[in-house]
């Protein structure tokens, strides 16, 4: 470490210094060079430049930041400030197993086989997902769900009647409408050219595995992401 780019003892960040930093981390990430002060100063929503001065100041005192005067985009993140940068990407992403299969016999809980990980924005989600289905099939083309979708599905029974859930019938684990039809609970597919499945009492115990909170096409293929 050269005598130019000292870190100093640090010290936890304010709300507002934290609001600060992740702005710096943001523009860094996203325009690959540092904000300049007026652009700070923007993100603040204060009048002049120098009134956001103070909390850059105060970034450099704590040694997240190291600052060059003169220069127009004289900001630079110090080692600590990078160690904590990937704290902030770490604590928003989430790494959600894939599952792509289920093992025959008798469907329980812990038949579903990972097949690899996936890491997405927390932010994108209303709800946490926690595992991630391969869609596979036509069935649900007419709810919008094509083939190789990923399908981001949040592990719970607490369903309602017309969600969107997972399943386990016969070993075969599927992605259908959830309905209560007369006291009995009822699997539609959104394609005419499969019939409903009608769930029988032996098989309600194990039967619900999770409700669809997110979806997600190759954009390679579609031109789309999250949809």
């Amino acid at each position: 470490m050269t005598p130019e780019s000292p870190i100093r003892e640090s010290k936890p960040l304010t709300s507002r210094q934290r609001d600060v930093f992740d702005f710096i981390v943001r523009w860094i990430r996203e325009t690959r060079f540092p904000p300049t002060l007026s652009e700070v100063a923007q993100f603040l929503g204060v009048p002049y430049p120098k009134s956001a001065s103070a909390h850059l100041d105060a970034l450099e005192k704590k040694g997240y930041i190291q600052r060059f005067p003169g220069k127009a985009r004289g900001i630079q993140l110090t080692p600590l400030g990078e160690s904590f940068q990937q704290n902030l990407v770490s604590e928003d992403l989430l790494v959600l197993p894939i599952v792509g299969r289920v093992r025959a016999g008798r469907p329980t809980d812990n038949q579903m086989i990972p097949d690899g990980t996936l890491s997405v924005p927390r932010i994108l989600f209303t709800e946490k997902p926690d595992f991630i289905l391969k869609v596979q099939g036509d069935s649900m083309t007419g709810a919008g769900i094509f083939e190789g979708d990923l399908a981001f599905i949040r592990k719970t029974r607490d369903v309602r009647s017309g969600d969107l859930v997972v399943a386990q019938m016969q070993g075969e684990i599927t992605l259908k409408q959830f309905l209560v039809q007369k006291n009995r609970i009822v699997l539609r597919a959104a394609n005419p050219r499969y019939p409903d499945r009608v769930v029988s009492p032996e098989e309600e115990e194990n039967l619900i595995q999770g409700r669809l909170v997110g979806l997600y096409r190759d954009q390679s293929r579609t031109g789309k992401g999250f949809v």
